[in-house]
């Protein structure tokens, strides 16, 4: 009986867990977009292109799991596509894709997960998190 339970709130122990992963709002200075990033995550140095492209991402990695939100500026308008969530994958690796376009910018929500984690509740927290106000650019 001990070990029945001892097993039950490990069990208990690492649904809490899950449900107690840490999140941060995101935003930039301009109120042009928000989202909700799970902590830890990181800013790598933005990255310039020689057509003066600038891109930088907010960046969640763990073992199994990579999130990133990725904010690219063009040099000049692009057009605008609606884009819908793509998704892909091979035998490892599921990709979730989903962009939004404004002007120079392009807004792009990605998640790398095994097939196992389809549906997973911090991939769906955190693509549908994402809000940009268009009106800000």
């Amino acid at each position: 009986m001990r070990s029945v339970v001892v097993v039950l709130l490990g069990l208990i122990a690492g649904v809490h867990a899950a449900q107690a992963q840490a999140w941060l709002t995101v935003a930039d200075a301009e109120g042009r977009f928000w989202l909700e990033m799970p902590v830890p995550f990181d800013l790598p140095p933005s990255q310039v292109a020689p057509d003066g492209t600038v891109t930088f991402a907010y960046v969640h990695e763990t073992p199994e799991l990579a999130l990133r939100f990725e904010v690219v500026d063009h040099g000049e308008a692009m057009q605008v596509l609606p884009m819908p969530v793509s998704r892909m994958w091979d035998s490892e690796r599921m990709v979730q894709v989903r962009s939004h376009v404004v002007g120079r910018r392009t807004y792009r929500v990605v998640a790398i997960f095994p097939p196992e984690l389809e549906g997973d509740a911090t991939i769906l927290r955190f693509m549908r998190s994402v809000h940009y106000n268009d009106d800000a650019n």
